[in-house]
């Protein structure tokens, strides 16, 4: 790793010593005429951008040392000897130079890294492990490997109307995206401890975006909007509420296999719902013990291959283990990372949620049934 955190391969850690030795070799073994100058000045500039200080210094004063010493054997007071000389020595110089600024930018920029990531765990809390009975694996990848924000969003809220999920795709990218994502996940927190049901949830989110859209005024005022997935499980019943907000339908993965849980009518995305002309409807599905729930934003669905095909999750799940998350989530992130390759096109979010079996012999309030 350079002095700015950039991985090179182990075969970079010898290239300059490598130079060095070769410029040496060549000094010795050639007449008067052939210069090694150029060699050794390459292996002080080579260090001076791949390694550390003191391998810099160390390789710069070689090379210079031994161009002084050659030089004295051939006649230091020759014209291109004295030229070779001070070549190498610049060239060092250079190097040191060269490695200290580069240090001082990779302070920089890891400084700025330690702040990203403090504000996307502000910002984007990882969610707990376990909320309710659920068990909990998420992740959230950018497309750009120095970035650390984006304009996904996901978090999961235990209410009294049982644990709610929201998983969201902001339209846009940069602060403004992250402004966005911000006040969205502020507002689903109060609003699904708030609310009975999910469409008054989804109600406080459209007038969400609405305000920030004045506020900003421009495009976000007329053309911005959130695709969202809103997800409740009540606390008996075995049971799962949908309300799907123009965004990549869920997966779910049982005993019984995987499926897609499209919706049976699809509601426009946040901040477009004054278009409709239908008001939002609630999908409910049976989800027992032992079945995960798979949220995705469309950084995994529309992945795609060298030939342009998109990524289809549910080959991918298809021979997971469902009643662990961690599980799930690995082979998913694997079959897309197989896909399209380790650098994603585009922000991507995952969220798995499990329902944990009931520990033998608890009991369910009176009048309750878990449905199989």
């Amino acid at each position: 790793m350079d002095r700015i955190g950039r991985k090179w391969p182990r075969y970079t850690l010898v290239v300059p010593w490598t130079l060095l030795v070769a410029g040496v070799v060549l000094e010795l073994s050639t007449p008067e005429r052939v210069s090694a100058s150029p060699l050794l000045a390459l292996a002080c500039v080579f260090a001076g951008s791949t390694a550390s200080l003191r391998t810099t210094v160390t390789v710069s004063v070689v090379a210079v040392v031994f161009e002084v010493l050659s030089g004295i054997n051939q006649g230091v007071f020759e014209a291109h000897e004295v030229v070779e000389n001070l070549f190498v020595a610049l060239a060092g110089l250079l190097a040191v130079d060269l490695n200290r600024l580069l240090g001082r930018y990779g302070h920089r920029i890891e400084a700025v890294e330690t702040v990203a990531r403090a504000a996307q765990l502000a910002l984007l809390p990882v969610p707990p492990r376990e909320v309710g009975d659920l068990r909990i694996a998420a992740v959230y990848r950018t497309a750009q490997s120095d970035a650390r924000i984006g304009g996904d969003v996901y978090g999961v809220q235990e209410t009294p109307f049982g644990v709610r999920a929201l998983i969201g795709d902001v339209r846009g990218k940069g602060l403004g995206a992250v402004s966005t994502v911000a006040v969205l996940l502020a507002v689903f927190r109060e609003a699904a401890e708030e609310e009975p049901d999910l469409v008054a949830v989804a109600d406080r989110l459209e007038r969400c975006l609405e305000r920030e859209g004045r506020r900003r005024g421009g495009l976000e005022e007329t053309e911005g909007f959130t695709t969202a997935l809103l997800a409740e499980f009540p606390p008996v019943g075995g049971r799962l509420r949908l309300l799907n907000c123009g965004h990549p339908s869920p997966y779910a993965v049982d005993a019984d296999g995987i499926r897609s849980l499209d919706p049976g009518d699809f509601s426009l995305p946040l901040g477009m719902g004054p278009l409709a002309d239908t008001a939002r409807t609630v999908d409910e599905y049976p989800f027992p013990d032992g079945a995960s729930l798979v949220l995705v934003t469309d950084g995994i669905t529309e992945a795609r291959n060298h030939d342009g095909a998109f990524f289809t999750p549910l080959t991918a799940l298809g021979d997971c283990d469902s009643g662990d998350p961690d599980a799930v989530l690995e082979a998913l992130l694997r079959a897309v990372s197989a896909w399209s390759g380790p650098s994603p096109d585009d922000d991507s979010a995952v969220m798995v949620l499990n329902r944990c079996p009931a520990p033998q012999g608890a009991r369910l309030p009176a009048g309750s049934t878990r449905a199989r």
